[in-house]
């Protein structure tokens, strides 16, 4: 159970409460039992699966089914092939156990804690830990791991992932949680139902995910090659075996089938994708970036738009109180009084709630005085009302929260203060009091002014240089916060985002539907719902931008969600951490700067050695497309087929000097260069010249020469001489290992060609 890290900590608010939870003995009953809340769903796969997965593929039946058949004609030397597949299937089995055994050095980072009492001691434990009857603690940001009745306490919960609705749901003693939700808002005791399987979400649907998959242009483009390359093979494989039964050499006719079919196999780019992924995924791990999803590194590089929270982001999130300006009521505001409400609100341990606690009540709770006010009823901080509220009896109801959401009719009475305070980049907040009930208060609601009160955010020493480079990268910033405006705007010009306030705005009264005209005249929007965030990114990636949002907080939630990539910070809510696609796991904004570069290191070099690839596809295409018009031609004319002009062996040369080994070291080359928009567009311009120019020279060489194994030679000498030149293209610019690599390559390739081809250069001289 891992209990070296699960740790609780006696005397603690549940004991107060008489709420003891399980027994360790009853725990381990009920593990015995099979009630526990372990995952069965594999993420990291066993070193067994590994093995199973990349030795049992299609690609592999293939290349069993051409290895039998080049045996059974006796073309051993043919064979050349088998090495060069062995080594990539050996080399992505390492590359695999490599990231597993990664992963397993980084589980301890990743894994999820949820809070829960027992032995009457409220502590953290491991979410597979969790069983049946275990009382839960949730707060603001808790994700609800398993189904669950609540105790004591309220909750405001994000049920979206059921309803599709983003509003937020009440929930009350005896209400029921599903498991996957999120507290947007409170605090409770909740008492397990169901764990695992048997959950709710669980039954509802087997495909359920705490976070989106990436869908990216690599992914769909590879996707798209498969499925051309299926619908290409197959039927010309078909067509050329056909003339093979009327071929007087039939053994020739079936080498250049199997040649043909293991040229269109795209195995090589497949292999080395994964691992020029895979050093990428292992150099973010050591700058303390973890991302869930391999691909999403490439989205990484693809953003066009960067999208962020302020609190924990730009700033530090460690709040102080700089100013309280006193009104007319606060001087019949007792500090005992003081310290009831404030001490009311310290349950969601935030920093701005951690801000004023320390201010107002830690100096005043070590005397140990005895209050005589009686609470009556509390609503905790949600970012949609933007404020919390607590009943005294006999005292009324105090509300602490954003002065515009609170004094919605009546501003003006505090404007001129709070404007000077704002301007200053400071957080205002405002205390005042009612005899509403917290149940009736609304817009019409009269209030009783007490403070303002304002704090600092400090910006983060590495925000200046790291907003510069992602300007200077052409990416947009935008600041989407729940703050005030004003006090964005301070923060926007100081690390240089805006230059003037006319790229501000307030979304108090914006409505939803004015949000996509309004959202790329903007770079900094103030007061900003999680509804409003996410309908600002929905408005970019309608403009057909790339959106990443990186955020550490529950009102980030749904913004996560709608970008195409989410990053959040590890001293962030733990729902954020778990919706999100990637995790800064020190917490630094600094980080991004090298997780973007690592993105455009991919993705460029991907791009580049995806050339050779293609071009051989396109090549083996055409050059089929040929010899089938060719047979078609001599077989009306009664003349002897031509088989398919590259043997295994001949292809297997060129390919392995100057397309497969060379890929390998140019994958892994430092490329900062922006990324092309189109990455098959951009691919297709630069290979099909390449294909042409060999195609046409087969068609020259089919006028000239009778002789079939003439063709073939004179072909894969002329390829051979094509691929290098691309090769020394994909080189430039040169440096020192670059030189050092082209001259290697060149310099094993000569005598091996030679070596395999004596007859043919032999018959040349």
């Amino acid at each position: 159970m891992n209990k070296n890290i699960e740790k609780f900590k006696k005397n603690q608010d549940p004991i107060l409460l008489n709420i003891k939870g399980l027994t360790s003995e009853e725990v381990e009953e009920k593990i015995r039992n099979n009630q526990k809340n372990k995952n069965k769903d594999k993420f990291n796969k066993s070193i067994k699966d590994i093995l199973f997965f990349n030795i049992f593929t299609l690609f592999n039946a293939l290349l069993l089914i051409i290895t039998i058949i080049i045996i059974y004609i006796g073309e051993w030397k043919q064979l050349f092939f088998l090495i060069i597949n062995s080594f990539n299937v050996f080399i992505n089995i390492y590359q695999e156990i490599k990231t597993k055994k990664t992963l397993d050095k980084i589980s301890l980072l990743k894994l999820n804690f949820t809070k829960v009492v027992r032995n009457g001691a409220l502590g953290e434990v491991l979410v597979e830990n969790i069983v049946t009857e275990d009382i839960l603690f949730l707060e603001l940001g808790s994700q609800i791991v398993a189904d669950s009745i609540i105790k004591k306490g309220t909750l405001e919960v994000n049920e979206s992932f059921l309803t599709g609705e983003s509003k937020s749901v009440f929930k009350k003693e005896g209400d029921f949680l599903f498991s996957g939700s999120y507290v947007v808002s409170g605090n409770a005791y909740s008492k397990v139902v169901k764990v695992d399987s048997d959950t709710y979400i669980s039954k509802l649907t087997r495909e359920a995910k705490k976070y989106k998959k990436i869908k990216t242009p690599l992914l769909r483009t590879f996707d798209l090659l498969i499925r051309s390359i299926i619908f290409i093979l197959i039927p010309i494989a078909l067509f050329l075996s056909l003339f093979c039964v009327f071929a007087s050499d039939q053994n020739t006719f079936i080498l250049g089938i199997c040649g043909f079919v293991l040229g269109m196999m795209p195995i090589g780019l497949f292999l080395l994708t994964s691992v020029t992924l895979f050093v990428g995924f292992v150099k973010l791990i050591n700058k303390k970036a973890y991302i869930k999803d391999l691909y999403g590194i490439e989205m990484l590089a693809r953003i066009d738009v960067l999208c962020l929270d302020k609190t924990g982001t730009i700033t530090d999130g460690a709040m102080t109180v700089k100013n309280i300006l006193d009104y007319n009521e606060f001087n019949l505001f007792s500090k005992e009084l003081m310290f009831e409400i404030i001490n009311a609100f310290n349950n969601n341990n935030n920093s701005t709630q951690n801000a004023l606690y320390e201010k107002f009540c830690s100096s005043f709770k070590k005397q140990n005085k005895i209050n005589n006010y009686e609470i009556t009823e509390i609503q905790n901080f949600s970012s949609e009302k933007k404020y919390s509220a607590v009943e005294v009896k006999g005292l009324g109801t105090f509300l602490l929260g954003a002065p515009e959401f609170i004094l919605k009719q009546n501003f003006d009475k505090i404007q001129q203060k709070f404007n000077e305070q704002t301007q200053l980049g400071y957080r205002v907040l405002l205390l005042v009091q009612t005899y509403t009930k917290i149940s009736d208060i609304n817009v019409d609601t009269n209030y009783n002014i007490i403070s303002l009160i304002s704090l600092e955010d400090t910006i983060k020493k590495d925000t200046f240089e790291v907003i510069d480079f992602f300007i200077k990268n052409g990416i947009q910033i935008k600041i989407i916060s729940g703050d005030n405006s004003d006090t964005i705007s301070h923060i926007a010009k100081k690390i240089n985002i805006i230059s003037d306030d006319k790229k501000v705005i307030n979304l108090t009264n914006i409505k939803e539907e004015e949000l996509p005209k309004i959202a790329k005249d903007y770079n900094v929007f103030g007061r900003a719902t999680p509804i409003q965030k996410k309908h600002i990114i929905e408005s970019f990636k309608q403009n057909n931008y790339k959106v990443g949002m990186i955020g550490d907080g529950v009102n980030d939630i749904l913004a996560f969600k709608e970008a195409d990539i989410s990053i959040a910070m590890a001293s962030g809510s733990e729902s954020s951490r778990n919706v999100a696609n990637l995790i800064l796991m020190d917490s630094q904004f600094s980080s991004l700067t090298e997780v973007f570069a690592e993105g455009r290191r991919v993705v460029n070099n991907l791009q580049k050695i995806s050339i050779s690839f293609l071009i051989k596809n396109i090549l083996f295409f055409l050059l089929a497309i040929i010899t089938i018009f060719y047979n078609l031609f001599v077989w009306a004319i009664g003349k002897d087929f031509l088989p398919f002009p590259l043997k295994p062996l001949q292809f297997n040369i060129f390919d392995t000097f100057f397309v497969g080994l060379p890929s390998f070291f140019l994958a892994l080359e430092a490329n900062n260069k922006k990324v092309e928009k189109s990455f098959v567009k951009n691919i297709l311009k630069q290979t099909y010249i390449y294909p042409l120019i060999i195609t046409v020279f087969y068609i020259f060489c089919l006028l000239i020469e009778r002789n079939n194994d003439k063709i073939s030679n004179f072909l894969s000498l002329f390829c051979s001489f094509i691929f290098c030149f691309v090769f020394i293209q994909n080189c430039r610019p040169f440096n020192k290992l670059k030189f050092i690599l082209v001259m290697s390559v060149i310099s094993l390739f000569i005598p091996i060609y030679i070596f395999l081809n004596l007859d043919f250069i032999k018959s040349l001289f």
